[in-house]
């Protein structure tokens, strides 16, 4: 779908650029971002189970904000971010913990 769009819209562009006409550093580190999260969740899923991947997920957010600020410096965290964010690590430890017996 997407393809179609690309030849009906900007085909004079894709010819004269080429497909990757206007990628800098940050949209190749994206794309990567995207896609290895995507095989590391897939991979959590199957061995870990979906419990876990709803932890993970959260997780990989959090890192992938924390990222975006150091090397790419086009995220500016807030309070909420950071409240979030401990939220999220605290419920990671205690499930981790399990009940107490």
């Amino acid at each position: 779908n997407a393809l179609i769009i690309v030849v009906l819209e900007d085909a004079s562009t894709v010819y004269e650029q080429g497909f990757f006409g206007g990628f800098d550093y940050r949209v190749v580190y994206a794309i990567l971002m995207t896609a290895l999260g995507g095989l590391l969740c897939a991979m959590m899923l199957k061995y870990a189970g979906a419990t876990h991947g709803c932890f993970s997920t959260a997780i990989s957010i959090i890192l992938t904000a924390f990222v975006s600020e150091f090397l790419l410096g086009d995220f500016t965290p807030d309070l909420l971010f950071f409240l979030g964010t401990f939220v999220a690590i605290a419920s990671t430890f205690l499930f981790t913990l399990g009940f107490p017996e």
